[in-house]
């Protein structure tokens, strides 16, 4: 709604329902992992909605936003934990969150000077809720354990107020300079916390853990300053230095009273690169090199069955990217990118087992990724595509004992598009590489999985409006 030339107000409402089956396990020893044993199929359902109200002013001076958000989420989910057709183990994980948000944002108009600057405020409320089960089956004495279940509620509160700065002066034409700061504080508390065994029938016969008010407080001052010369009109280097940061708070999950709270994570981020278009824009060069120094970063500690703790660690992290697009003909593309990382521990030992990691490899962090893409789309509205995506080494506990050795899966994409629609047929993980995205140690069982998908074809229609 524009109800006049200088006001815009819009209103965006989403909601998703969402259900599928539930998480499937496979031992890593076992000769197929798509062939998996289990006593059910279990389920995740999640349902959400989100509203945000905009509201924009612009004048010749300066242009005002505020933006007003509500997300709502909702996730039921059971599983058969232990890999096997005995019924020895099986989680369920209950969680809804409700977050108000409120931004308000003051900032040069779009066609100024040399100077650019922008203030504004923040702010966001989120409650939280978490009911949770370890089930132990008729089959649970192997793991020497008694039929019943531990029952985990959670109930969580938080609130982030936030207010933010940064101007950007061009000195020539070549060179310009950005100072930013913004002031985080972030307040978490943990209304109430209950941790108890139960009988399979659901009765509590006896209390583990509970607690009630726990508080865990962050405050942060981020200062960023960057600096961009154009040393042509079609390269221009940038480098820029940013103080990183991610609140502490509490821990849902905890099975003990010492591990309720956890400190936030403090890093500086130095990053050095270069950006170029050539020809017209049908060959474009992207350099980055980047060093982040992290204090205080957050581990999660646990196995499959808990996530026990959130302690806290110094990681150092060194890395480039480098990324390539080239138009060599009409409607022919070609897109290319490579990721070199570099990511360890400098100082952290295991809190339980006192194993030293210092020089690990962090999780979930290859130290190689690439991707290749060629795409034709003709004027008749045939599109034709085939991409490459490869990674390195994968590791998956702090260990670095559990891992994903390099793959590349290729997908491709043959579709006919008209107007604003489109239909396509497409063949993801195209020659069925097998690959593993999570490993956990399950003694006395082995090592689980879960495994990426197998070749997946398909077809696919797409409208936009």
């Amino acid at each position: 709604w524009t109800p006049t030339d200088n006001w815009e107000i819009s209103f965006n409402a989403y909601v998703d329902d969402y259900s599928d089956g539930g998480y499937a396990l496979a031992f890593l020893d076992q000769a197929d992992p798509f062939e998996v044993e289990q006593t059910f199929n279990g389920n995740f359902d999640r349902t959400t909605n989100t509203q945000a109200l905009r509201l924009a002013y612009d004048n010749p001076d300066f242009e005002f936003t505020s933006i007003t958000a509500r997300r709502f989420s909702q996730s039921e989910s059971l599983f058969d934990a232990d890999a096997s057709a005995a019924d020895i183990f099986r989680i369920r994980n209950d969680f809804d969150s409700t977050l108000w948000s409120q931004e308000l944002r003051l900032q040069s108009p779009a066609a100024g000077d040399r100077w650019e600057w922008i203030v504004g405020g923040y702010f966001e409320s989120r409650a939280f809720g978490n009911d949770e089960a370890q089930i132990f089956g008729d089959d649970a004495a192997s793991l020497g354990a008694a039929p019943g279940a531990i029952l985990t509620n959670g109930d969580v509160d938080e609130t982030t107020l936030a207010a933010f700065g940064q101007v950007s002066y061009r000195l020539n034409d070549a060179l310009t300079v950005t100072g930013g700061l913004r002031y985080e504080s972030v307040n978490s508390t943990l209304n109430s916390y209950d941790n108890v065994f139960a009988a399979p029938d659901g009765t509590p016969l006896f209390t583990l853990n509970t607690a009630a008010d726990i508080e865990q407080n962050s405050a942060v001052v981020l200062p960023r300053l960057a600096i961009e010369y154009r040393a042509t009109p079609d390269v221009m280097l940038y480098g820029s230095v940013t103080r990183g940061y991610r609140p502490g708070g509490v821990n849902f999950r905890a099975d003990n009273l010492q591990t309720l709270t956890f400190d936030e994570e403090r890093s500086w981020n130095y990053e050095v690169g270069a950006k170029s278009s050539w020809w017209d824009d049908r060959f474009i060069v992207k350099l980055a090199l980047f060093h982040n120094s992290v204090d205080n970063y957050q581990v999660l500690v646990g196995d499959l069955l808990n996530i026990d703790s959130i302690e806290n660690a110094d990681v150092s992290i060194f890395g480039g990217e480098l990324e390539v697009r080239a138009i060599p003909l009409e409607g022919l593309e070609i897109i290319a990118g490579l990721g070199l990382v570099d990511a360890e521990f400098t100082d952290y030992s295991n809190p339980g087992t006192g194993e030293d990691f210092e020089g690990n490899h962090l999780t979930f962090s290859p130290s190689l990724t690439y991707n290749l893409a060629v795409q034709y789309r003709s004027d008749l509205g045939l599109l034709g595509r085939v991409e490459l995506l490869g990674f390195g080494t994968t590791y998956f506990d702090d260990a670095n004992t559990l891992k994903q050795d390099p793959y590349a899966i290729v997908n491709a994409r043959l579709g006919y598009e008209f107007d604003n629609a489109g239909i396509y047929l497409f063949a993801n993980n195209l020659f069925d590489t097998e690959y593993i995205t999570q490993a956990f140690a399950f003694p006395p069982f082995g090592d689980v999985a879960a495994f990426g998908a197998p070749r997946t074809i398909g077809t696919q229609f797409r409208m936009q409006f």
